[in-house]
């Protein structure tokens, strides 16, 4: 299985790079978390999973600034002494296979997503969908 490329693979990454690389999450501080749970509705043919939404402030940067992702039908959703001391160690991403078809031919693969700290996982889900939807800059106030 190829790797998870943030660039390449998340959609509108382009809005959040640092000088055309994928930002440094070390030290980011996660400022808000929201999980939604979706809308699914059978008899209606809706079939939304949950989706997560985090806003995190790029301490590690030269010039830090602040960095909105979503993730789009999210499952096995764990969490785990997620508190107020919220700054993210690492964020990985990495392809996941999921079986294949009656056919054969392999199902598109999870995304797996961990939100790491230093002393252990906070987050981690699987989804299908990973997409940046905003970059702000940080105005110093004096």
């Amino acid at each position: 299985m190829k790797e998870f490329d943030p660039i390449g693979n998340i959609e509108d990454s382009q809005l959040v790079l640092d000088h055309g690389e994928w930002p440094n999450f070390h030290d980011a501080e996660v400022h808000y978390l929201n999980i939604w749970r979706g809308d699914v509705r059978p008899d209606d043919n809706v079939w939304i999973g949950p989706v997560i939404e985090v806003t995190f402030e790029l301490c590690a940067l030269e010039k830090p600034y602040i960095v909105v992702l979503k993730f789009h039908d999210c499952e096995s959703i764990r969490m785990e002494e997620f508190n107020h001391q919220n700054a993210v160690f690492d964020l990985t991403f990495k392809f996941e296979a999921r079986g294949t078809y009656t056919n054969g031919e392999p199902l598109p693969p999870y995304v797996s997503v961990r939100f790491e700290q230093a002393f252990g996982v906070a987050l981690s889900f699987k989804c299908f969908r990973v997409q940046a939807i905003e970059r702000r800059e940080i105005k110093n106030v004096d």
